[in-house]
């Protein structure tokens, strides 16, 4: 979490990426928690964190993960994940209206040690953020200030390429 030094502020930037990181607290996954937020014209419009569609057991509730099991990395065996990402949790309360020309801020936590690592979102919530018309996605890339890319939506990896 990036706090001010003395009396100065943080930036706009990393405020929103902290609010990101409060809602990745909130995630259900044994993995990577992952937090969300899409802002436009300076306006905080929805938020979400990974975990099980609502009313159903979280991974953390039953003390199992199958990719884990598997150990299956990122981008590996997602048709068997409980979880619905950050991202999409956060498009889902939004209308394409509201998206066209919001940023997303996009942080991921490591549950075993609770450090920021690189953010980065799957191939297919990569295609739901486009469609969707978010303008830019802003990734926390580690910890302090400052410490983040901004990626145009339209250069997200959304199809991985077989050979």
């Amino acid at each position: 979490m990036v706090k001010p030094a003395g009396n100065s502020r943080i930036s706009k930037t990393d405020t929103y990426l902290n609010c990101a990181e409060n809602f990745a607290y909130r995630s259900t996954c044994l993995k990577s928690k992952y937090g969300a937020v899409i802002v436009k014209n300076d306006a905080v419009i929805s938020t979400g964190y990974n975990g099980s569609p609502r009313g159903f057991e979280n991974c953390c509730d039953i003390g199992d993960c199958p990719r884990m099991k598997r150990n299956m990395h990122q981008g590996e065996g997602y048709a068997m994940c409980r979880a619905v990402h950050a991202e999409a949790n956060a498009l889902l309360n939004c209308s394409r209206e509201q998206t066209m020309g919001a940023d997303l801020y996009l942080t991921k936590i490591n549950p075993k040690d609770g450090s920021v690592r690189e953010a980065k979102p799957c191939p297919l919530c990569a295609r739901l953020i486009i469609q969707a018309g978010i303008n830019n996605v802003i990734l926390r890339v580690g910890e302090g200030d400052e410490n983040y890319r901004v990626i145009p939506a339209k250069e997200l990896e959304w199809c991985v390429r077989g050979e």
